[in-house]
């Protein structure tokens, strides 16, 4: 499973950043409080101020601020 953070302006349903990260669904389960493997298929989820400073800690990585920022998921 790979995943990804994509980032919009509020007020656009637009793609204006999308950074792969590293990171396992191992990794994500507490992060995004997933209970099995499985929950992350099929959605993306939107990211609390909380979720997204564990994630850039987690993967070594800054995200841009001021946009709404969304975990996504994709098996290639």
């Amino acid at each position: 499973m790979n995943f990804s953070v994509m980032g919009f302006h509020s007020d656009k349903d637009e793609l204006v950043f999308e950074q792969n990260i590293g990171l396992s669904v191992e990794d994500l389960m507490p992060v995004m409080q997933w209970t099995n493997s499985n929950d992350c298929i099929g959605v993306d989820f939107r990211l609390t101020a909380t979720q997204v400073l564990e994630i850039e800690c987690l993967a070594s990585l800054a995200f841009p601020q001021g946009l709404d920022l969304y975990l996504t998921s994709s098996t290639e």
